[in-house]
């Protein structure tokens, strides 16, 4: 009896502390898996532009490799910054 009780509450702890983390196992399109994922990622199209992005939270999560950028979106793919003159629409 007390061993199923404990069991039980060792099994509600895990759940509330682990729920929220989202089981994301791999990163495509060139982006690697970091501890804090940037809130403003750089793109193509404003990687000259420098604003401050103040992060909400720190979330883990994909990002361009260093010296990749974003294409067109956050939902993009990642390219090397030479490559950016293609994708950026003037």
């Amino acid at each position: 009896m007390y061993f199923s009780l404990f069991s039980l509450v060792i099994m509600w702890i895990l759940y509330s502390t682990h729920a929220e983390i989202p089981l994301i196992e791999s990163c495509h399109h060139h982006r690697v898996m970091v501890k804090c994922k940037p809130p403003c990622p750089k793109m193509c199209s404003n990687y000259y532009y420098t604003r401050k992005c103040i992060a909400k939270k720190c979330e883990r999560g994909c990002a361009c490799k260093k010296g990749w950028l974003l294409t067109k979106n956050v939902q993009g793919y990642c390219i090397p910054r030479a490559s950016c003159k293609r994708h950026i629409i003037e």
